[in-house]
Parts: structure tokens; sequence; C-alpha cells
């Protein structure tokens, strides 16, 4: 989930490429329904959408939400570069915090983005994975 459709869409293929199946939603609220319809297994979502905290509001509303609650989060984010001040967790409780499991500042290059994919879904049983 994001709104930078060229970053989306340079990730989607990147990872269908290596076997995994991908949905997107450009918006938070766009997010919140394809979790619902899509139960996915692992969601990618950016900070900062059609607002500066929807992706924080979104991870906060999977979370708590306690079908979705043990779905892995991996939050990509510029807002640093785009802000100047650095928001990048220093712990797992900040991590925690933040409702994600965990955090990357964009850009990222997509076999580092695929390691992280990988490790958070290492194990999971039910991989939606082609």
């Amino acid at each position: 989930m994001d709104d930078d459709l060229d970053f989306v869409q340079i990730n989607k293929i990147y990872l269908e490429k290596e076997g995994y199946r991908v949905s997107c939603a450009y918006s938070a609220k766009e997010g919140w329904r394809m979790v619902e319809k899509e139960k996915p297994d692992l969601i990618l979502m950016d900070l900062m959408m059609e607002n500066l905290d929807s992706g924080m509001a979104l991870s906060q509303q999977v979370k708590g939400h306690k079908e979705y609650a043990s779905t892995p989060i991996l939050m990509l984010t510029s807002i640093s570069r785009e802000t100047g001040m650095d928001f990048t967790p220093r712990s797992p409780e900040e991590l925690k915090q933040l409702k994600v499991d965990e955090y990357c500042s964009k850009p990222i290059k997509p076999k580092a983005l695929l390691e992280k994919v990988q490790r958070l879904l290492a194990g999971k049983p039910g991989l939606k994975k082609d």
C-alpha cells in the first residue's frame, strides 16, 4: 500500500518474478478493504499516503483487529527524507508503538526488499506464494 505508483509497480513486478502473489492499494482506505478481502500473509505499506500519518493509522487498525493482528507489516517510507527528521525506530519497543514488524527507509533496492519479505514470511504456514 503506497501512493507512489512507480514504486509500487517496480516492486510488484520484482516480487511477482520471485513467485509472490502481489495485490496493490494506493490509499489507506483502499488498503483496509484489501486486507479484509485478501487476508494477506504480509503487508508492505508506506507511512505517508493520502495524509502524513495514513500508514500509521492503518497499521494500528490492522494490528488492533483480532483476525489480522498477527499479519506482519513492513513499513517502507521516505518520511525522513521528506521532512528532514529521523523517524527510524531505535528499539523493538518503538517498532511495537508504530504497530509494524519492520521499518525501512525508501528508496530500497529490490533485492533488499526481497530479503526483508523472505525474513518476515519465514516459516509462516499457508504462504500464498505461486
